[in-house]
């Protein structure tokens, strides 16, 4: 049972081996709950791997 995935997302059938990372996966991808904010630009992400995509080709940070 080592490394099994039993949280599934009902919108998408995405698993996550925990509860927290099932949460925050349905906030990002289908809440919308935009938590990442560009300082430079102010432009709003709603998940950190677009955010930090974001960051290094627009502002090459």
């Amino acid at each position: 049972m080592f490394g099994k995935r039993k949280y599934g997302c009902g919108k998408c059938g995405s698993s996550f081996k925990d509860r927290d990372e099932l949460l925050k996966h349905a906030d990002e991808m289908h809440n919308k709950i935009t938590t990442y904010i560009c300082i430079t630009c102010d432009e709003e992400f709603n998940s950190e791997s677009a955010f930090r995509l974001h960051m290094a080709r627009d502002h090459r940070i």
